[in-house]
């Protein structure tokens, strides 16, 4: 994000990519937290994810990558998301 890196740890389940950012202090991109605004919009470019709700992506963005950080959990053990590749 803004050509920064940052590395945490987090659980499959639980809370979202966004909440642990947050919580880590890393100032991600957000607003609505309920999958509605697109503000969190990120590219996966590693990895697996999976979206509990998603109300603003179309099913091409989705099929090309692109998830919503604040609805997103890890599916494997490294994931890599580009805010800035959009």
């Amino acid at each position: 994000m803004d050509d920064s890196t940052y590395n945490f740890e987090m659980d499959y389940t639980g809370e979202t990519i966004v909440e642990v950012a947050l919580n880590e202090g890393i100032d991600v991109p957000y607003s609505c937290q309920g999958g509605v605004c697109r503000t969190c919009m990120g590219l996966v470019k590693k990895g697996e994810v999976v979206m509990d709700e998603n109300y603003a992506l179309g099913d091409d963005e989705v099929d090309e990558g692109y998830v919503l950080t604040c609805q997103s959990h890890p599916r494997s053990p490294e994931v890599i998301i580009d805010y800035d590749d959009l």
